[in-house]
């Protein structure tokens, strides 16, 4: 277990979780030859299936206790995951503790005093450090030790869609999941009639009926029938005319969900390299900082009422006509969007340059010293 560099250690029973960590390898930021991933261990049917998961990827990993942790002499462990183990783990102060911030968002669930305890945190650009900072997880004193490294686009994942305009038009919607706890569910599933109404209207105005919909791998985990509430939107913009597309890469569907995705015609899509999105919808969650990256103009839903300071500075919004009540969707201003402010405040552009297998060594250098950009 020792004869490795660097760790990825995972503390969750949820399979989305591990299915996050396999687009890592996937993209080439980490190495299977010299990463290893642990896994907290677990009296728990979803071990196996995590198991099978990494298995599929051909990555290693190991199952592992507390006091396999406290033997590690030496390497980098990164957490892309808060849970309340990994305040033991970093108490082997021999490794280097990185946290990932897997997903750059508003979502109350990102800025958690638990990020306190790790040497380093990572984030997509400046935002990410402000946000910290407003919510009083850090401070400026924080930021002169050197607790921040900023890398790009690095760690916050691909949409999957063809970015050249060369794959079939259509909508692109991905709706986040219900969150651990009801504080942290920022999931437009909760106003599907919303949803489905801005969706017709979009598809409307960009002249096409493909609507191709990527659900967060962990919708349903804590409520179930955010599952009936997916299929309640496919049903309905299928009976008006639309085309729905479901991406079930990550999402398991169940044989009932299959039958149901089978009776309205709905195509399941393992590669989305196909499509162009026109347009997007999208949450308050990791996918709006993937649609920046990518320009993708989107709308984001927005429950006001749920969550009324969900943003460090909300003018950078507008609203859109899509409004009921105090649901909404709301879009970035002109200028915003014209002179891509918010973009590059969110996403710093340094390291974008640089392929992804060559940013752990940029890594390495801001973690041990010396500078490349």
């Amino acid at each position: 277990m020792s004869n490795f560099e660097y760790y990825i250690y995972l503390d969750s029973k949820i399979l989305g979780t591990a299915r996050q960590i396999t687009v890592y390898f996937e993209q080439g930021i980490f190495s299977p030859k010299d990463t290893l991933i642990l896994i907290k261990k677990y009296k728990h049917k979803s071990a196996k299936r995590i198991a099978d998961i990494f298995t599929a990827s051909c990555l290693n990993f190991r199952f592992i206790s507390m006091g396999d942790l406290d033997n590690l002499k030496q390497g980098i462990l990164f957490y892309p995951f808060n849970a309340q183990s990994n305040v033991r783990a970093v108490a082997n102060r021999k490794l280097t503790h990185v946290f990932i911030t897997h997903g750059e968002s508003s979502k109350i669930s990102s800025v958690k005093p638990i990020i306190r305890i790790y040497d380093y945190v990572i984030t997509a650009g400046q935002a990410g450090i402000d946000r910290f900072i407003a919510h009083g997880i850090f401070t400026q004193h924080d930021i002169k030790l050197g607790k921040f490294i900023k890398m790009g686009d690095t760690f916050i994942g691909k949409t999957g869609l063809n970015t050249l305009g060369h794959g079939k038009p259509c909508l692109f919607y991905a709706p986040t999941w219900e969150g651990g706890i009801e504080q942290e569910n920022y999931s437009s599933l909760d106003n599907i009639l919303l949803v489905a109404y801005t969706l017709r209207e979009l598809a409307s105005q960009y002249r096409t009926n493909e609507v191709v919909i990527r659900p967060h791998p962990n919708t349903g985990h804590r409520l179930k029938n955010y599952r009936q509430k997916l299929l309640a939107l496919i049903r309905y913009l299928s009976a008006n005319g639309l085309e729905p597309a479901v991406f079930t890469k990550n999402f398991t569907a169940s044989w009932l969900e299959n039958l149901q995705f089978k009776r309205y015609n709905v195509k399941k899509l393992t590669d989305l390299s196909s499509y162009t999105a026109r347009f997007a919808l999208c949450d308050i969650s990791a996918i709006e900082t993937q649609l920046l990256n990518e320009n993708i103009p989107y709308h984001l839903y927005w429950d006001q009422t749920k969550h009324p300071n969900a943003f460090v500075d909300a003018t950078i919004y507008e609203n859109t006509r899509f409004v009921q009540k105090e649901q909404r969707f709301i879009t970035l201003t002109a200028e915003q969007i014209d002179d891509m402010k918010f973009k590059h405040y969110l996403i710093d552009e340094k390291i974008n340059t640089i392929t992804l297998s060559q940013r752990i060594t940029i890594l390495l250098h801001k973690i041990y010293g010396g500078t490349i950009l």
